[in-house]
């Protein structure tokens, strides 16, 4: 549920280690990760900090945990470097918006979906819905995403009668993009 840019610049050259995510902003514990931010859109001075827990989902394709692990060991990177990184053959490449969205929207599209529909907000709202319909305090979903007012609330999606996904095809949607974004090549070394 963080916000794009938390996550990755616009371009290389505006890569800000004070706003996007280094490696060391990441701490792996055991059966969870810290992220530590000092800035975001409702933290724009340093008057706080955000630290977020990610919690391993066991034996889940779709596992923060599991899946910046394994990221860390295909792409290794100094302490100091951004979080994300393509691996290039001599050195590696940030990770900036435009390549991720055209990243996303290419697995969307070998997937069947029409990618105009998303984009990385939709990880945001997604992440809100998904945690609302488990039940999660209302408060967590604020403080997880950072969302200094209860503004997330409109993000939420309800079930309607007709026409939506059921949770069999969420399943089998989520496990054939998890499938995708393995097998695609950004994610190779």
């Amino acid at each position: 549920m963080v916000r794009k840019s938390n996550l990755v610049p616009t371009s290389a050259k505006n890569f800000d280690p004070r706003k996007q995510l280094c490696r060391n902003n990441v701490i792996v514990y055991s059966d969870y990760l810290s992220v530590k931010m000092e800035w975001s859109k409702t933290i724009q001075f340093g008057n706080r900090k955000l630290e977020l827990p990610l919690v391993e989902i066991k034996d889940s394709p779709i596992c923060p945990y599991n899946a910046y692990n394994r990221m860390c060991i295909l792409v290794p990177a100094d302490v100091d470097d951004p979080a994300f990184l393509i691996p290039q053959a001599k050195s590696n490449n940030i990770l900036c918006y435009s390549i991720f969205q055209k990243k996303l929207r290419d697995i969307l599209e070998r997937c069947g979906l029409d990618s105009s529909k998303f984009s990385s907000h939709s990880f945001r709202r997604g992440g809100a819905t998904w945690a609302f319909h488990s039940k999660v305090r209302s408060e967590l979903i604020q403080f997880h995403g950072n969302w200094r007012s209860d503004a997330y609330k409109v993000y939420l999606e309800f079930d309607k009668a007709e026409g939506d996904m059921n949770e069999v095809k969420r399943v089998e949607l989520t496990s054939k993009l998890i499938q995708m974004i393995t097998e695609y090549k950004i994610c190779k070394k």
